[in-house]
């Protein structure tokens, strides 16, 4: 399953005798005072105009930010593997900062041996044409849920399920159409050629990403140490999290599915389809959500109505189930970005 490390906020030794930040703020009391004082962190410009933020001084450093587009210039795809990612981006944002990590801090950078607290993990899914994107994302706007969690879509048509969540949160957008907008754009500084490639790679690509909390790591604290992850667990959390969405898409089942239902819930299917109100007729909270989730198991949802309708297949809301997309393996790294500056490695 193809995956990328698209964003972390890491704290990690290093050595240095003052403080690195990208300011102060401070706040003054009425009797002049001092409250208290919060370092900003300091924007470290990297390959391609690309910027990832640090703070820190007196033995360590933290940094926040895109790894993968600090080395490479963009983030359509990229490496996996957490460790290997962070070690490259430390020396360069050292470098860049005059700043001498010991044998010690570069043994701990190697090894992992640091703590994590945000992870973001992103994949790319080929939806075909670019007008594809925006089917799903409606879809999904509609009828994808995870449990107590809330779905929402914001601006154009960026589709949240869980945000503002501090365990995980997971989003869905249109690549292609992200980076034509501004603040999101490639940057000029791209040979023209990879420019171009990479424009036409991001056509027709459904992003997933799953944001993974300080909520999150606070209950796995193993997972909080860098060398715990690889490429393999990285998938495994984004996977995991794509299987407990609920996308109830279907509107209507075909005939024979019908007729294969238990014939209880054949009934309960036919009222549906009739639009009844099927929690007024099942005054149990219970009873209704059973039968719920039965049909769930059909890609039906009670809650949605349809008229009654004979029909020869299954019909979507997209036009296509969106539980085979979302599940599929996702878009790898391109061949021609292998053993180039695109590819961090």
């Amino acid at each position: 399953m193809a995956v990328m490390i698209d964003w972390v906020s890491a704290r990690v030794p290093l050595a240095s005798e003052g403080l690195i930040n990208g300011g102060c703020i401070v706040k003054i009391d009425a009797l002049g005072e001092v409250e208290y004082s919060t370092d900003q962190r300091l924007m470290v410009e990297g390959s391609y105009e690309s910027r990832i933020a640090v703070r820190g001084g007196l033995g360590w450093l933290e940094i926040s930010g895109n790894p993968a587009k600090f080395l490479q210039g963009h983030n359509l795809f990229g490496p996996a593997e957490l460790v290997p990612l962070m070690y490259r981006c430390l020396r360069v944002v050292a470098e860049k900062l005059d700043l001498r990590p010991t044998l010690s801090d570069l043994q701990v950078w190697r090894k992992g041996d640091y703590e994590v607290s945000r992870l973001d993990i992103a994949r790319m899914i080929d939806c075909g044409p670019p007008e594809r994107v925006r089917k799903v994302l409606d879809a999904l706007g509609l009828v994808a849920r995870k449990k107590y969690q809330a779905r929402s879509v914001i601006g154009s048509g960026t589709v949240y399920i869980g945000k503002g969540s501090r365990r995980q949160v997971l989003k869905f957008y249109d690549k292609g159409y992200e980076i034509q907008q501004r603040g999101h754009q490639l940057s000029a500084t791209l040979a023209p050629v990879w420019h171009q490639w990479l424009t036409g790679f991001a056509v027709g690509k459904l992003r997933a990403e799953v944001k993974v909390g300080s909520k999150w790591f606070h209950e796995n604290p193993v997972a909080r140490r860098a060398g715990f992850w690889d490429g393999d667990l990285a998938a495994s959390v984004l996977d995991s999290q794509l299987v407990a969405l609920e996308v109830s898409d279907a509107m209507r089942l075909q005939d024979d599915v019908v007729e294969g239902l238990p014939p209880k819930l054949v009934a309960i299917y036919d009222a549906w389809q009739a639009g009844r109100d099927l929690r007024a007729i099942y005054k149990s909270k219970a009873t209704f959500y059973r039968y719920r989730k039965q049909l769930l198991a059909y890609g039906i949802d009670i809650a949605h109505v349809q008229p009654r309708a004979v029909v020869t297949e299954t019909q979507y809301v997209a036009g296509f189930p969106l539980r085979d997309l979302l599940q599929s393996p996702g878009v790898s790294v391109p061949d021609w970005a292998r053993g180039t500056s695109l590819l961090a490695s």
